[in-house]
């Protein structure tokens, strides 16, 4: 059970890292709430489903194209839609929200209301300790944990990350420094998108592909964000691996159906506790 614990946890809780990341990253530079941010989960599980066995492209192909269009889709709503209402937070929400609703009802015409089911990139399981772990989970952990280790060295290391942490510190100082506001909003959107859509591109293969699926994901995201503290993203990352290992537990201690009750029970005591997150309120990477 332990190793079940350590191997389901980690899944779950890197898969919610990586849709809490660009969900607080969005919410550190622009200060907006983007309730579409499921919806792009929802379109890279699509997209990778167009290709692969639609198109029949090579999965490897059929990924990098996903993400391009996932990515593509997200600047042309920011540049569009968002931009032009940024400055309201509640429009914001409402736009986004009407918008993923609007995706969701498109998806479910194009596609049906049936479940679909795409292939993994790897087969087969690979056995550690007696326990037999199918690839695709071990896949999408490493990925997963390979991206989330990538954003921190982009937003630490690289001078495109730094300016997207000044703007999320200080805009208006990072404009007078000669930062371009307008360049990182559109680079956040970007690496948002491009999260969100991976997460749902590598559970794909092992997950339900249908038009509802951005919902919880997108549920979770917000409260893992909150918990770890707005704009932090140590807090999300830690809070999401906190909630994976726990609801695994949950899961393989109890039962499947007490995992998202007590995922809920924990946002309330959290929030009751500290309402701030365990980050503290505004704490910045």
């Amino acid at each position: 059970m332990l190793l079940d614990l350590l191997i389901g946890g980690s899944v779950n809780g890197a898969f919610y890292a990586l849709l809490a990341l660009g969900f607080s990253l969005m919410f550190g530079v622009a200060r907006v709430v983007n309730l579409y941010h499921g919806s792009y989960y929802l379109l890279g599980a699509y997209f990778y489903y167009t290709y692969s066995v639609l198109a029949g492209f090579n999965l490897f192909l059929a990924a990098f194209c996903s993400l391009a269009s996932v990515v593509l889709i997200a600047i042309l709503i920011d540049k569009y839609l968002i931009s032009r209402v940024r400055s309201s937070g509640t429009t914001v929400m409402i736009l986004t929200l009407g918008l993923a609703s609007f995706t969701q009802y498109l998806v479910r015409i194009v596609f049906g209301a049936k479940y679909l089911s795409v292939r993994g990139f790897v087969d087969g399981g690979v056995d550690i300790m007696g326990v037999t772990v199918p690839s695709t989970r071990l896949l999408a952990l490493v990925i997963s944990l390979v991206l989330i280790v990538a954003l921190w060295y982009f937003v630490r290391r690289t001078p495109a990350g730094k300016a997207i942490m000044a703007v999320a510190q200080d805009g208006l100082a990072a404009t007078y420094m000669g930062i371009n506001s307008s360049f990182a909003f559109t680079l956040t959107t970007a690496i948002s998108a491009f999260l969100a859509g991976a997460a749902g591109i590598i559970v794909a293969p092992f997950l339900t592909v249908e038009p509802t699926m951005w919902l919880f994901p997108l549920i979770k995201a917000f409260a893992i964000v909150i918990l770890g503290g707005l704009g932090s993203l140590e807090g999300s990352v830690i809070v999401a691996f906190l909630l994976g290992y726990i609801e695994t537990f949950v899961s393989l201690a109890i039962s499947t159906n007490l995992r998202e009750i007590v995922f809920l029970a924990i946002v309330f005591i959290v929030l009751i506790i500290k309402p701030t997150g365990l980050m503290g309120k505004g704490a910045q990477s």
